[in-house]
């Protein structure tokens, strides 16, 4: 039965007051005396060669400290770490072969690979002193071909941006049976084709990324504080990349605006701040500016779907066939090969039966800003085409689109199941979530208020999306549970809250299993000194694995508190129950509560805690179905969305609250992919188009409709507490569904569907075109 404050329970998030408040320390907030101030000079150019870098002038300037460049760290620090061929993370091609590595250093040497890679780091007493020094740096740069397309880039004539890479395709990686599926469409009464652009995102955290370190001569420590979302992988990575040994770094993440996958990457300047603490045996602190992270951070997407989905003479799906083209950037980051297979590939298939299939994934190496991870990494692009495929199905089968979505969804005995791309569903419901999601959204009615939308001069659509995605990341986590006779429960986690309000449910499960007051708990997290060990939170995997250990954490306090709770109601711990927060003699009214039994261990000189390490034994997949409702404005192309509802299957909802803001939000940034989110380069400089907020356009309140949602909860198995992830499957299916809404608008007036994103201006040239092509006389809407 839920409590107040327990599992189930709607409570608010603990940690709001002094994040709405200006009570938290961010990123750039935090300073220590006498700290130094680092700038980064980085590249103007896409792809270049270093002739040499004059120094003299900028070391010789007021202020400044230290003037590092690429040749003045080789030897002293690794490149970033790229996993390429590390086990378990390397990818091999489809011949056997392992992909290069394309590792990026700190520093550039030789050669630029991007617009924005770090060239120098000049460190002065203010930060003025250090930018102005930055900007007196000479350095002799040669220009090449800027390869920003991936045409331009897998052109025969093309320069090669690795030696080891020839043609610019990083790998070729591929599943399934080629034969199979192609005879299978071959033999098909219909089959679907679609291309699906997905445009390059750039995360836009809210506040941009810094980093201070601090060097400690007593003890010959460094200390890290920046944003991350595992500062434990962050201190492994620094530390080798520096040749530490780990005990000398401390890595600290203080509160941060966002981190989307984006902040789970190192990036060059946590080691140049480090590098520089080190040899200048003081802090040094670094912080971007807005338009330096449009530059700088890793960002995600940017990849090209082609599909062809078969059809039999009874619409039932006979096959499915998709190649990928990945433009990843100049590098390859840490899993960056990994994630894009290990996300992308199984969903596709989405929640459908599909009997076979074959999946192709080209990388492809450009001169653009490396990519990583970003909410609903693959699962996106994998269900915008999948659910684009079903649209042009029933297109070119001539069944409604929902009735062959229903003729074609996975039913409940048809589970397990394993799809096309190798994901194997067990506790999920798709064909009640479709079901739910059309009633919400009125699907029956939409004539009827299309009607009226032509009435008033404008055009009208309806999209379906459902979609399926996996809670992944790393598979072990660590919690460790202590209770403290004052009356206090102290949480160390080894994942790391980032905005997901872990201080909260975390509390909640903690409330529940060891039945204590919810302001009793206290949660530490994202420091490498408190905290001995975790890996972080992405992947939708903060509850179910973290979760898990720690309700396997504080059930061993409870079996290592009746020992104790036995010597002192002088009884076997046999005959003790434990229940709200109380050991119990059966059958009597004799009792002690917990946090006597802690106070008991502590004069005792014992401690009442537990550590547990949970690992996950396999993928969790979550699921639901969006239904979106746009008008468009065939004038101006102008697209108002009417109307968004979605189903969102999260297994156990520990926080129902939490969960809708994690709903509000993933669609939020999905549909901001679909409708206006870009990060755009001149094909021809290679120049980055859309650096600043002025150039790259971000969802508003006033651009979004309020979200109609509803929880399923579909216990997941595999975990105590029955949980999934909830964080990305928003995401995962509001881009699909959006551009199903604005295809069916579009078609209805004679226009080819456009791609992401669909700005008015593409939509307008869109229903331009249409009217262009139609006869003498004929009217559209």
């Amino acid at each position: 039965m839920t409590t107040r404050h327990g599992i189930g329970a709607p409570v608010r998030r603990s940690e709001d007051p002094r994040f709405l408040t200006g009570a938290a320390r961010y990123g750039d907030d935090l300073h220590v005396p006498g700290q130094a101030h680092g700038v980064v000079l980085r590249s103007p150019h896409p792809h270049a060669c270093i002739r040499g870098i004059a120094p003299e002038r900028a070391r010789g300037m007021p202020g400044v400290r230290l003037v590092l460049t690429g040749d003045d760290i080789a030897g002293s620090v690794k490149p970033l770490p790229s996993f390429a061929r590390t086990a378990p993370f390397a990818v091999a091609n489809a011949d056997g072969s392992l992909p290069p590595p394309a590792e990026q250093p700190p520093l550039a040497t030789g050669r630029v690979r991007y617009a924005g890679e770090p060239v120098a780091f000049v460190v002065a007493d203010t930060r003025d002193q250090a930018r102005e020094a930055a900007e007196a740096l000479t350095v002799d740069y040669a220009p090449l071909p800027a390869l920003v397309t991936v045409a331009r880039a897998t052109a025969p004539d093309a320069p090669a941006l690795w030696d080891d890479c020839p043609g610019n395709v990083s790998f070729r990686w591929q599943r399934g049976d080629a034969a199979a599926t192609d005879a299978a469409l071959a033999s098909s009464r219909h089959v679907a084709r679609v291309e699906v652009v997905n445009p390059r995102l750039a995360p836009v955290f809210l506040e941009p990324r810094s980093a201070l370190a601090q060097y400690d001569a007593a003890t010959d420590r460094l200390t890290l504080h920046a944003g991350s979302q595992s500062a434990h992988r962050m201190r492994q990575f620094l530390s080798d990349m520096l040749g530490l040994a780990p005990a000398r770094l401390r890595v600290v993440t203080p509160p941060m605006g966002g981190g989307f996958g984006a902040r789970g990457a190192v990036y060059p300047e946590m080691a140049l701040v480090l590098l520089a603490a080190l040899r200048l045996r003081r802090a040094v602190k670094w912080t971007a500016d807005r338009s330096e992270s449009f530059l700088s951070d890793t960002q995600a997407r940017d990849v090209v779907l082609r599909g062809e989905l078969g059809l039999d003479g009874d619409g039932r799906f006979t096959a499915l066939k998709v190649h990928a083209d990945w433009r990843h950037g100049g590098y390859v980051l840490s899993r960056g090969y990994w994630i894009i297979v290990h996300y992308l590939v199984p969903t596709l298939g989405g929640v459908y039966a599909i009997p076979t299939g074959h999946v192709s994934v080209r990388g492809v190496l450009t001169n653009t800003t490396p990519q990583y991870a970003y909410r609903g990494v693959g699962r996106v692009e994998a269900t915008a085409l999948m659910e684009r495929l079903v649209d042009a199905a029933a297109q070119a089968s001539g069944v409604d689109r929902i009735a062959l979505r229903r003729r074609n969804v996975l039913q409940a005995d048809a589970l397990p199941f394993t799809s096309v791309g190798g994901a194997r569903y067990e506790a999920c419901a798709f064909a009640p979530h479709l079901e739910r999601a059309i009633a919400m959204a009125d699907w029956d009615g939409f004539a009827a208020r299309r009607a009226a939308s032509a009435k008033a001069g404008r055009l009208r659509g309806i999209g379906c999306a459902a979609y399926v995605e996996n809670d992944g990341g790393p598979p072990s986590e660590y919690a460790r549970v202590a209770v403290e006779g004052g009356g206090t429960v102290t949480l160390h986690a080894g994942t790391q809250n980032f905005g997901m309000g872990h201080e909260t449910v975390y509390a909640q499960v903690l409330c529940e299993t060891l039945g204590v007051p919810f302001a009793s708990v206290r949660v530490v997290d994202g420091d490498t000194d408190t905290v001995a060990r975790g890996s972080g939170s992405m992947g939708s995997r903060s509850m179910r694995v973290g979760g898990t250990a720690i309700v396997m954490s504080a059930q061993k306090v409870i079996e290592k508190g009746r020992e104790l709770a036995a010597r002192m109601l002088e009884a076997t711990a046999a005959d003790l129950e434990f229940t709200s927060g109380r050991y119990v003699i059966t059958g009597t009214d004799r009792a002690v509560s917990l946090f006597q039994v802690a106070a008991f261990a502590a004069d005792t000189g014992e401690a009442l805690e537990a550590e547990a390490d949970f690992d996950q034994p396999r993928e969790s997949y979550s699921s639901g179905c969006h239904v979106c409702e746009v008008e468009v404005d065939p004038d101006t192309g102008v697209v108002r969305l009417a109307r968004h509802v979605l189903v969102t299957d999260v297994g156990r909802a520990v926080n129902p609250l939490i969960v809708d803001g994690q709903v509000h939000g993933g669609a939020a940034q999905g549909l901001g992919q679909a409708a206006m989110e870009q990060v755009a380069w001149d094909a021809d400089s290679g120049q980055t188009l859309t650096g600043s907020l002025m150039d790259y356009a971000l969802p508003r309140a006033d651009d979004l409709p309020c979200f109609e949602t509803a929880t399923a909860e579909i216990r997941e198995t595999d975990n105590p507490l029955g949980v999934k992830g909830v964080g990305e499957g928003p995401t995962t299916g509001a881009p699909a569904a959006y551009m199903n809404a604005l295809a069916h608008a579009l078609t209805a007036a004679g226009a080819e569907p456009v791609q992401m994103p669909a700005t008015p201006l593409a939509v307008w040239r869109a229903l331009r075109a249409a009217r262009a092509a139609d006869p003498p006389g004929a009217q559209r809407p």
